[in-house]
């Protein structure tokens, strides 16, 4: 038999740096969830051909679902699954949103109650992430109201932090393992206040992310594989 009889198909999985599950060391991906999707895509008879890409040059892709491709786990949202292939089985799950403010509005900003007056409140500049998903309040008046004060031009967590620490914003919205993994990467960060209790988004589970022009085959492996590795199903609606 031929060395090439005995090759993998290849799967394409696109990669950047987002900590602290996936990095990017050497110009490689590297850290939890790439060990993962190595696991699955081994699992399910591929070989990973890894893709260096941005957190919104992926969604571009995935929007377009003519590159056949798959990610290291997303957030399910009714648009992204209109357009966007998901496999049924739990990747990882998101921790809680957190407000992170800077401590001369902290006391202003408790008194607000929910994201949506937050976020509508003028006075106060707030840093999201471009890509980011805050749920379908909030995203619905981020996409239909598009409001100045909020700035929508970070690509990590991290620097949305950085962004407060620097007093270009008010506030950032982030998950709460990222706020206490940015306090390791700039100790200023420590110094910004979290603020509870405004209707932050909860835990989220996250899924892998493929596609739409995938073949429904390749899916079907990747949710075998993923079954038998034992991650959990949840099945999506």
């Amino acid at each position: 038999m031929s060395a090439l009889a005995d090759e993998k198909p290849s799967l394409a999985v696109t990669y950047y740096h987002y900590p602290p599950h996936l990095l990017v060391v050497d110009g490689k991906p590297a850290g939890l969830y790439a060990e993962q999707v190595e696991k699955i895509a081994t699992a399910a008879g591929f070989d990973v051909a890894w893709q260096p890409s941005s957190i919104d040059e992926e969604a571009r892709m995935l929007d377009d679902g003519r590159r056949l491709i798959c990610t290291t786990g997303r957030l399910r949202t009714p648009d992204r699954a209109a357009v966007w292939s998901f496999l049924p089985y739990i990747f990882d799950v998101v921790p809680g949103d957190l407000v992170v403010a800077d401590p001369t509005q902290a006391d202003k900003i408790r008194t607000h109650g929910s994201l949506v007056n937050l976020v509508r409140d003028k006075s106060l500049i707030g840093a999201l992430l471009e890509s980011g998903v805050y749920g379908q309040e909030v995203d619905t008046v981020l996409a239909s109201e598009k409001p100045r004060w909020i700035l929508r031009t970070g690509k990590t967590d991290l620097q949305l932090l950085n962004m407060v620490v620097a007093g270009r914003a008010h506030y950032a919205i982030v998950p709460e393992d990222q706020w206490h993994f940015a306090m390791d990467e700039n100790p200023e960060i420590a110094n910004l206040k979290p603020i509870h209790g405004v209707g932050t988004m909860p835990s989220l589970p996250i899924f892998i992310a493929c596609s739409r022009g995938l073949p429904k085959s390749t899916l079907n492996a990747l949710g075998d594989a993923m079954a038998n590795l034992g991650f959990t199903y949840q099945p999506l609606e």
